[in-house]
This record gives C-alpha cells, structure tokens and sequence, in this order.
C-alpha cells in the first residue's frame, strides 16, 4: 500500500477535478486537479515500468488514446457544450478503463511468476 499512494492520490485528484468542474465555474482549478492527477498516475506507471514490475506494451496506446480523447473533450465542452464533447469524454474514460485492467492483469501475471 505505501508504495501505491501517488497512484491513489492521483486518482482522487483526478476525481475531485471532475466533481469540482461539474459542480462550480472554477475551470482552473478543476483543471489543474485533473492534470495533477494525471501526473501522479503517470508517475506510478513509470515507477512500475523501471522497477521491471510492469513491462509496458500495447494497452499503452489504450491510455494515450483515453487521455487525449478525455482532455479534448473537457477543453470541446467548455468552449462549446455539445453531445461530439461528452462523447469523446466517455470514450475517454472507457479507454482508460481498458487500460487499468490490463494493466491489473499483467502485473498480477509477473507477480505469479515470482
């Protein structure tokens, strides 16, 4: 648990940059939550990779794909609110998801084989 905290705490950045974007007109610093979040994470998965718990591969381009089509869709849907901006958030969020779980199921895979 110690060493997943910034995987944690990005995720409840990320959350509560959501939440506070959703509920409040401070685009700033919900979207500075958000990127903090990302960076956390990001930091995590990087963390993973060099300590050879996590050999990264394909499901990369799941994450890549997720954060470009989530980040695009909150800057489409501050600019102009319409269904092509929640689309691509969703979409987003789905990639990303695809993401985690693969990620899950291939450090659980070189956990078993130690």
């Amino acid at each position: 648990m110690k060493s997943k905290w910034t995987l944690f705490a990005g995720i409840i950045l990320l959350v509560a940059g959501i939440v506070l974007r959703n509920l409040t007109e401070m685009d700033l610093a919900a979207v500075s939550l958000i990127v903090l979040g990302v960076l956390f994470k990001t930091y995590y998965i990087v963390r993973m990779a060099r300590s050879g718990e996590y050999k990264p591969g394909y499901e990369l381009y799941f994450l890549f794909a997720g954060l470009g089509m989530f980040l695009s869709g909150l800057y489409l849907k501050s600019q102009n609110p319409s269904v092509f901006a929640g689309l691509l958030v969703i979409t987003g969020i789905l990639l990303k998801t695809v993401f985690i779980v693969i990620f899950i199921i291939r450090i659980r895979a070189v956990r078993k084989q130690k």
